[in-house]
């Protein structure tokens, strides 16, 4: 028997290693090894041991994206997925340059995988410290409203937002700012608006790494009607004797721009000024400057700010001239006076010589044949303190009705003759 197992060993073991070559080939043939790459997303743990320390953290450059080669069995793999692969990374063990190792792992336990390797060995982290900042929010106003309105102010419900985020980022923000439109319109605009961030030089700033105390502020622009108004000047003071106003009185500009609601300046029809110039004193003619604003109701405003808010005024002063007019006695009246006796005037000249005193352009206009007379006779008893006109002949003080800007330069009187009546 034993001469049996060694008769051909050779030939026996050769026929065994043979098997053993034609079985492993028949396994490789029907179920090879392979291998397949999946792409996977690094999971982060214990991330909260930088950021409960008031940190920034932020991968770089996607390298928690990685790509994964997987090698075993064709059978193995055929039913595998990126799901089968475990890939983390514990924050806890980052390095000086902010790198964290990769761990990778399966989770399907099998001798029929070989290997399983990743593209990358760490992931790049970005570490910052978290800044805090108090930004006011301005309102920035795009457009014209309607025409004949202005644009008057803007508010905001809340003024200021508190910005948190990656220190690098929160020191390039500047300002705060929503953008309101008013484009044609009449009345107020109200609206909830997204808030952005800006840097000096008014360029925005990249907010998706900045968390906002809110994301929207609503905002109201108030829209102003507009209308024109002319300016009346006056003056205050008086001239020297001998000096009038030409009554000309220049104001520049003559007509201002206010602003307001349409209940408060409809009825604004001027902008009256009534002690623009103190002409006291003055023998030639006078210009003030005078800031308009002072002068503007309440409930309207200017438009042009303080570039409008300045008014020269000027007045127009000349020398008085005087000029000779002959009043007839029949343009000379009495009136008033004692009952029972006769009043009339008793001159032996047709007419009365009169000088009036005024400007030179103001006298040449005079009509002559329009100056009449009035002699006062209750007006003169009062003055002489009596209730009784003895009979004969009184001189009377005349008062004159002359065209404004015209006065006599004296006193004129006429004879009075009175007697009792009949």
């Amino acid at each position: 028997m034993k001469q049996k197992l060694t008769d051909n060993l050779s030939l026996k073991i050769i026929a065994v290693v043979f098997s053993v070559i034609l079985w492993l080939i028949a396994i490789n043939i029907n179920d090879p090894v392979t291998q397949d790459s999946y792409n996977v997303t690094v999971q982060l743990q214990n991330l909260n041991t930088l950021t409960s320390a008031g940190k920034y953290v932020e991968v770089l450059d996607g390298s928690d994206s990685i790509k994964v080669t997987v090698r075993g069995s064709r059978t193995v793999l055929s039913s595998f997925t990126e799901k089968n692969i475990v890939a983390v990374a514990d924050v806890s063990k980052i390095t000086e340059d902010d790198q964290v190792p990769i761990d990778l792992s399966t989770t399907r336990i099998t001798d029929k995988i070989e290997s399983i390797k990743a593209d990358r060995q760490f992931v790049q982290l970005g570490v910052e410290n978290i800044s805090k900042q108090q930004i006011p929010i301005s309102v920035k106003v795009q457009n014209e409203p309607g025409e004949g309105y202005i644009f008057g102010s803007a508010s905001t419900t809340q003024n200021v937002v508190i910005l948190s985020g990656p220190e690098s980022v929160i020191s390039q923000v500047s300002y705060a700012a929503v953008e309101i439109n008013v484009d044609g319109a009449t009345s107020d605009v109200n609206i909830s608006l997204p808030i952005h961030l800006y840097d000096k030089e008014d360029k925005p700033v990249d907010s998706s790494k900045i968390t906002m105390s809110m994301n929207e502020v609503y905002t109201t622009a108030s829209v102003l009607q507009t209308k024109q108004l002319p300016v009346i000047c006056g003056t205050t003071g008086n001239l020297p004797d001998g000096y009038a106003m030409t009554g000309q009185i220049d104001c520049i500009p003559e007509v201002i721009t206010v602003a307001g609601r349409s209940s408060q300046i409809k009825n604004l029809n001027s902008i009256e000024i009534p002690d623009a110039v103190d002409i006291t004193g003055h023998d030639s003619n006078v210009t003030s400057t005078i800031d308009i604003r002072n002068y503007i109701p309440e409930g309207a405003s200017l438009v042009g700010g303080s570039d409008s808010a300045q008014i020269n005024v000027t007045v127009y002063i000349e020398k008085e001239a005087t000029k000779e007019f002959k009043v007839a006695f029949d343009r000379i009246h009495t009136t008033g006076g004692p009952d029972g006796v006769d009043i009339a005037i008793d001159e032996e000249d047709e007419y009365l010589v009169i000088e009036l005193q005024g400007l030179q352009s103001i006298l040449n206009t005079v009509d002559e044949e329009s100056i009449v007379g009035i002699v006062d006779v209750e007006k003169y008893m009062k003055s002489e303190k009596t209730d009784e006109l003895s009979q004969g002949n009184h001189a009377m003080p005349v008062s004159f009705t002359l065209p404004d800007g015209t006065k006599a330069v004296r006193e004129y009187r006429v004879k009075v003759k009175v007697k009792n009546s009949d």
